[in-house]
């Protein structure tokens, strides 16, 4: 291999100096070798001093080429291949590429790229080469595509609270199991560890009545039927061929075959069961001066929106009651079960609201659901479902617009139309649990959600956006279990349970 300076050195002749070759280019290797005579117009013997008035460098680049490889100043052009080894001992800078086909071996490696991969022979990317090598993150690692954690693929992690994805490849947050449990807490869980003894009263000479409701049994789980309890009559038990059992309201009817028992039962015949019952149930009392709960959940402040509502009622307030709910000042957007002439009342602004029909169940003392749907942009389509049955409208009042919606101050109040409010005129008096509220209108849910006078549960249904069970029975908090985080707080309303 032969190197050729592209700029080779030159000599010049001038005034009282000749050289032989004069002004020809002078390679790094050529063969034979060449010899410059440098001549001067005096005697010189060994010992002289030679001075050179001066030298003049016309090109200070070298510049070495083997036709591939380019040498010039301080660069290097071309790649080239190094057998043996090299010692850097300041920084090496570049601006283009660098691939090293062997290994690398650096104290230390900074860099200030978007991104750093390494590759494998076989393809992959690995840290480390055994699985218990530590690695540690200061900040937060994002993935865009799956992840491996010990050969196990995550494609996600899922904060779906309902877990109804039912993904084997989704690692849940701690937000979605706490949830999810709370959720699901008063259905799978304590269905099945739910056992109760009741005692009977009759109502007939064949039937035996039990003022208890039976534990429904939640999605997924075969129906309660009379396999699920055990009856005893004066301390014998029954054959299941004698006795058939039925949910009427609140009231457990066991009905007994006389035949099949071998004799008439007597009202001093005592029948006691033992099954899946449900235990007794909390709710919230509110005495119509000043107890209420409030809330976070909005209606929407600017414009009030579609909602239905679905609750479990109890008042023996016969007289004017004041709202069941509302957001606050004026009644906006408030729901009051006895207004005038013993007529509920939906109010959402002056001249736009709406009257139902006067129904017992406003104040009878006994348990009743309500579902209300309240249309705000055109009043008429409101509606009011109790016990599951459309109680019918008596009045529209729509003389205003729909610039008479009155916006929405205030969060939620239950038991109020204004919170933190110590006017007795402005708070319900009753008893209320089971307080759902939905996006649109679920009016068609009506009878599902009376569920033949055992409250249903809302947890899984759609466009739920606040659910308060009321079923704490104790404490200043009633937790909102439809996810949304809307959890209330009491402020005087009393925990009783029947």
């Amino acid at each position: 291999m032969a190197f050729i300076f592209k700029a080779p050195l030159i000599f010049k002749q001038f005034t009282g100096v000749t050289i032989e070759p004069n002004d020809t280019e002078l390679f790094g290797k050529v063969s034979p070798s060449q010899t410059i005579t440098f001549s001067i117009g005096q005697a010189v013997s060994s010992g002289s001093n030679v001075v050179f008035d001066q030298v003049t460098v016309t090109n200070k680049k070298i510049t070495i080429n083997d036709g591939g490889l380019v040498l010039s100043g301080s660069s290097i052009l071309g790649s080239f291949t190094l057998a043996g080894s090299k010692t850097i001992s300041s920084n090496l800078v570049g601006t283009s590429d660098l691939t090293v086909q062997g290994i690398l071996t650096a104290e230390k490696i900074e860099t200030e790229l978007t991104q750093s991969v390494t590759l494998f022979e076989s393809g992959s990317t690995q840290f480390g080469d055994t699985s218990d090598d530590t690695h540690q993150f200061s900040g937060s690692l994002l993935v865009s595509g799956s992840l491996r954690l010990n050969n196990d693929s995550i494609e996600e992690i899922s904060n779906d609270t309902s877990m109804a994805d039912n993904r084997s490849n989704s690692v849940i947050t701690e937000n979605a199991f706490k949830t999810y449990i709370d959720n699901n807490t008063n259905n799978f869980q304590t269905y099945l560890r739910k056992c109760f003894a009741h005692t009977g009263s009759f109502i007939n000479s064949s039937t035996a009545s039990f003022t208890a409701t039976t534990a429904s049994a939640p999605t997924g789980i075969t129906t309660t039927t009379e396999n699920d309890f055990m009856f005893f009559l004066n301390g014998q038990m029954i054959e299941h061929d004698a006795l058939t059992i039925r949910q009427t309201g609140s009231l457990l009817h066991l009905e007994i075959d006389n035949d099949g028992v071998g004799y008439d039962l007597e009202s001093t015949d005592e029948i006691v069961a033992w099954g899946k019952f449900e235990s007794e149930f909390n709710y919230l009392s509110f005495d119509g001066s000043n107890d209420e709960v409030t809330t976070t959940f909005s209606g929407s402040s600017a414009t009030p929106r579609n909602l239905t509502y679905s609750f479990w009622y109890n008042s023996s307030q016969t007289s004017k009651n004041e709202s069941v709910f509302a957001y606050g000042g004026q009644r906006k957007g408030a729901f009051s079960p006895n207004w005038s002439s013993g007529r509920p009342l939906i109010w959402n602004g002056n001249n736009w609201y709406a009257f139902f029909n006067d129904t017992s169940a406003q104040d009878d003392g006994e348990w009743h659901h309500f579902l209300l749907f309240n249309d705000v942009n055109a009043i008429t389509g409101s509606r009011l479902f109790v016990d599951g049955v459309d109680v019918g409208v008596s009045l529209f009042v729509t003389s205003g617009t729909v610039s008479n919606l009155q916006t929405q101050a205030q969060p939620l109040t239950i038991g109020s139309y204004q919170n933190n409010s110590t006017n007795s005129g402005r708070h319900f008096a009753g008893e209320l649990r089971e307080f759902g509220i939905f996006d649109g209108d679920k009016s068609s849910k009506a009878a599902l959600y009376y569920n033949g006078g055992t409250p249903y549960n809302l947890i899984n249904e759609d466009d739920l956006q606040a659910y308060w069970r009321m079923n704490e029975g104790s404490g200043s908090v009633v937790n909102d279990f439809s996810g949304q985080g809307n959890h209330g707080t009491i402020d005087g309303a009393t925990w009783d349970k029947e």
